[in-house]
């Protein structure tokens, strides 16, 4: 049986890609279901795959030291793993509906979110005849505890303004696709682009935000920025400062609990909650380039 060319196999691996994205949807809204995840997750992760079997395929032992004809994407592919603290900044609640006795819009003074650990996978491509420009996309997980805290209302509620946001965990997903650009310096023969990399990325975002009752799947925009240093030809150590920024999240039935000025807890009030949702996340990995 003969083996199939190089550029066959790579136009099979893009068919195969085409053929298994699903089809777009509009973004989700708290209580919607996981449809933008699953369309997120398919396209990303299909992509990523495909490009990084096709990396691999092109870079087999077997290959090794033999020049290799043009392939359908010459280049340089590298995939890559980081973990760090994810910081969350404290954000205005926005309440409009639900809210008992009288409803109507109400909001809150800041939710306060503690600073946690984050981790996660990237995997790239850089263009041979343009090699300061590339893609990437990544995906990262990280679980910011909420304490309990007391927080003041912009309108009475049961005669008071102030209430109690009960203790909480808060769940993030972020899948992103980023535009890189990239400069070298300190080159050598081994490096010839330079082992010296400061980047910059900048791109749509698709975050899962879950608390303990609701979760809300929004698009964002997603910009990073860094220094990668190369260990050896095919390795890399690297260090990013991340930022992700959702302008309007909405999650169900959140709750806060109205205090009275004798510090009795009232009775608990449930409404739609609306908010921006920023997180910076500063993170240090390694990468394998090939």
């Amino acid at each position: 049986m003969r083996s199939i060319p190089g550029k066959n196999l790579a136009c099979l691996l893009v068919i195969l890609s085409l053929v298994f994205l699903p089809a777009g949807g509009k973004p989700a809204v708290a209580g919607q279901g996981d449809t933008t995840l699953a369309v997120g997750a398919s396209v990303i992760g299909v992509i990523g795959t495909s490009a990084i079997l096709y990396g691999l395929w092109r870079n087999r032992p077997s290959q090794q030291g033999k020049e290799k004809e043009p392939g359908l994407f010459p280049g340089e592919f590298y995939v890559g793993g980081y973990l760090g603290a994810s910081l969350v900044q404290s954000t205005d609640l926005k309440f409009d509906d639900g809210i008992f006795p009288a409803g109507g819009t109400l909001n809150t003074s800041k939710q306060k979110f503690e600073p946690s650990a984050v981790g996660g996978l990237k995997f790239g491509y850089f263009l041979q005849s343009l090699p300061y420009l590339g893609l990437e996309a990544e995906t990262n997980y990280a679980r910011n505890y909420v304490r309990e805290q007391r927080v003041t209302l912009s309108r009475p509620v049961l005669g008071t303004t102030q209430a109690i946001l009960p203790a909480d965990n808060w769940s993030t997903w972020t899948l992103a696709l980023h535009i890189v650009g990239r400069y070298g310096f300190l080159p050598d023969q081994e490096v010839p682009f330079g082992r010296l990399q400061p980047y910059v990325g900048l791109g749509p975002g698709l975050v899962m935000v879950y608390d303990e009752v609701d979760a809300a799947k929004n698009f964002a925009i997603d910009a990073m920025a860094g220094l990668r240093y190369m260990l050896l030809k095919n390795v890399s150590a690297f260090v990013e400062y991340k930022f992700s920024h959702q302008f309007d999240v909405e999650l169900d039935s959140h709750a806060f609990v109205p205090v009275a000025a004798n510090g009795t807890a009232l009775y608990l009030q449930r409404g739609t909650a609306h908010f921006t949702y920023d997180s910076h996340r500063i993170v240090m990995g390694v990468a394998y380039h090939f």
